[in-house]
């Protein structure tokens, strides 16, 4: 094994301790893999619970500068951890969407345990389809990590920029694992804010592990450059998510379910 192979390999495992210990702190059960088939679930151009990183999804949250006025949607919101994270700042509503209504059942027992942590005004976790539930038109902040690909992202995200045309306001996607992200840079109407990384003990911004935020620009070019210019861009030194990115995802399910999905490494 190499150096940075065996760096890597003893970084995961402190990840992975760091990950139950948090867990226990919390009282839920958040770290397990999920699988859309084992759920009986559609899984094209759909990806399976996989839980954002405590402490890096924290980070990101907290550079947004959230307000009592901002409304935040977790999209795949899966055992609920995004949406505990998300409930501990002053939002006016965090909401979760999961396609499966088990996940949201135990993602609801997670969160009572937590009431206590909840600075957020309301709290609420739906089971429902992103394709078919409906853009909040208060909504600012919209969080996914990885949860759909391909037509189901374009779609999802067709929704999200109708919602920005008709109710003109700043929205502000939290992507994390943004595999997508060269699809999104090419509608010409996402906006790079802010680049970090996804992995805690990590600070490398060039990897696929990486939390991209970007606000959705509406048609209307005067709000275009209205809603720029009130959020600052913090990406020296990760200028190559300006663009068009390709840093190599993998997508990848146990063996049973076929393996790799994705796999866009060099």
């Amino acid at each position: 094994m190499t150096p940075r192979g065996a760096l890597a390999r003893v970084t995961g495992r402190l990840r992975r301790t760091a990950e139950r210990a948090l867990d226990r702190r919390y009282g839920v059960a958040t770290s397990t893999h999920v699988y859309l088939e084992d759920l009986g679930l559609e899984t094209e151009n759909r990806v399976w619970h996989d839980p954002s990183d405590w402490v890096a999804a924290r980070r990101a949250l907290a550079r947004l500068n959230v307000t009592p006025d901002d409304v935040f949607v977790d999209y795949g919101s899966g055992l609920g951890r995004a949406v505990l994270v998300a409930a501990s700042f002053p939002f006016r509503k965090v909401i979760g969407v999961e396609l499966s209504g088990e996940l949201t059942e135990q993602a609801r027992e997670n969160l009572a345990r937590n009431a206590h942590r909840v600075r957020a005004a309301e709290v609420e976790l739906v089971a429902a389809d992103a394709l078919e539930w409906p853009v909040p038109p208060d909504l600012t902040v919209a969080y996914l990590y990885c949860p759909f690909t391909g037509d189901v992202f374009d779609r999802v995200l067709a929704k999200l920029l109708e919602s920005v045309d008709e109710h003109p306001r700043p929205l502000r996607m939290v992507y994390n694992y943004p595999l997508e992200h060269s699809r999104l840079i090419r509608t010409g109407r996402a906006h790079v804010l802010d680049v970090r990384s996804s992995a805690w003990l990590s600070r490398s911004r060039w990897g696929p592990e990486a939390i991209v935020t970007y606000l959705l620009l509406p048609q209307d070019e005067s709000l275009r450059r209205e809603y720029v210019a009130q959020y600052p861009q913090h990406v020296a030194g990760a200028e190559q998510w300006l663009g068009e990115y390709e840093p190599g995802y993998i997508l990848e399910k146990p063996a049973r379910l076929g393996g790799v999905v994705v796999d866009r490494r060099q």
